[in-house]
């Protein structure tokens, strides 16, 4: 017995990372169309998105504004993917990142781009299978505080302690 199981977890592997890059090459081409139809939109399943700092976003209604948002107010944004790894069970499928992410806001005196801002965030992007292929359900990305070498966690603050023995 040749193929099979085998070639069908790497056609998934495949098709799960084409379509995470998909997503962040939309979001750097602005592509407001082509990120929505990434997004699961079965009818049924809630979508939910964290950006850095933000709350859960629920919802397509949410998470689709967000993105609006976000491209209508950044004039140049990049995305440098590193320490992809990727996790598929059946339908579902986890891609673990760390976004090296390059922006520039609005230009300042008659420039052609505003400054351009690095940041490190870490994003977990979870994609459900469907008839039209895999689309995202969920995003959730996380600033990384900590350097490369920091592997101590945050000290705790005394809200962190919880209640006194």
């Amino acid at each position: 017995m040749t193929g099979g199981r085998g070639a069908d977890r790497a056609a998934d592997r495949a098709a799960v990372e084409a379509a995470n890059t998909a997503f962040y090459a939309a979001m750097e081409e602005g592509d407001f169309d082509r990120l929505e139809d990434l997004w699961l939109d079965d009818g049924g399943t809630e979508i939910s998105c964290v950006h850095p700092g933000w709350p859960v976003l629920t919802g397509r209604g949410e998470v689709l504004r967000s993105y609006a948002l976000i491209m209508a107010h950044t004039d140049y944004i990049q995305f440098f993917l590193t320490d992809v790894r990727t996790s598929i069970g059946g339908d579902t499928a986890l891609v673990t990142c760390t976004e090296n992410i390059l922006s520039g806001g609005p230009a300042e005196d008659g420039a052609e781009l505003g400054p351009l801002v690095g940041q490190l965030v870490v994003a977990t992007n979870t994609f459900r299978r469907t008839p039209e292929g895999w689309r995202i359900w969920s995003h959730h990305a996380s600033p990384v505080i900590a350097g490369p070498d920091d592997d101590t966690p945050p000290a705790a603050t005394a809200d962190d302690a919880g209640p006194a023995a």
